[in-house]
């Protein structure tokens, strides 16, 4: 099977936000604040917001006219019967009808785009990197084919950490945590500084360089 470097995603999620890669875009979609690019390599690229203050005003959907437990996450059922996110869903749900013609070789996420791709790789069974995921899921059992999904959080990242996992949310696939030299709230969301902190040694020997592993 093909794999992807880490870092080359998270440069291609760079250049997305950039618009410097557009010799290289195949086709695109947006649509009611829904963006995903298809590039010419095979690679859907889903981004989200590049700032945390951003994503939590749209994309957080507190005080939904739907929630569970009064806890305040707007939340629904997917087919399968596990509950999602509410907006979290919708947006994948818009991605998969664009991506599921494609057959993308491979899906890349970031923000809210993470979150997205981590319903649209299980869905599609493919491998699948989402950076600065939120948790998706408000369930407690392993769905079937969370194992193509990765997800690269770091610890600083607010996002990462929402909706919260004592109310029951989780991410899907596996999770693996970056931990930087210092804190840095102002920069901890940003793609480029995931970039920076996957070229370091240290992070290198403990997180997979390429997916899949």
């Amino acid at each position: 099977m093909s794999k992807i470097s880490l870092l080359d995603a998270a440069e291609m999620m760079a250049q997305t936000y950039a618009r410097s890669n557009t010799s290289e875009v195949h086709t695109a979609i947006d649509v009611a604040g829904v963006q995903a690019v298809y590039l010419k390599n095979g690679t859907l690229v889903i981004p989200g917001t590049n700032e945390f203050s951003d994503w939590f005003d749209f994309n957080l959907n507190m005080g939904g006219a739907t929630t569970v437990d009064g806890h305040g996450f707007e939340v629904v059922a997917g087919d399968s019967g596990a509950l999602w996110h509410a907006g979290f869903l919708q947006h994948a749900q818009m991605v998969y009808m664009f991506a599921k013609g494609l057959n993308p070789k491979f899906i890349v996420g970031h923000s809210l785009g993470a979150a997205s791709a981590q319903i649209v790789g299980m869905s599609l069974r493919t491998p699948t990197i989402a950076f600065a995921s939120p948790q998706t899921c408000r369930t407690r059992d392993r769905l079937p084919n969370e194992g193509w999904v990765i997800n690269v959080c770091r610890i600083d990242d607010a996002v990462c950490h929402v909706p919260p996992k004592f109310l029951g949310f989780r991410t899907i696939g596996s999770r693996y945590w970056l931990r930087p030299d210092e804190l840095d709230a102002d920069e901890d969301h940003k793609i480029h500084n995931y970039a920076d902190l996957l070229k370091l040694k240290r992070i290198k020997d403990r997180v997979p360089t390429s997916w899949p592993a």
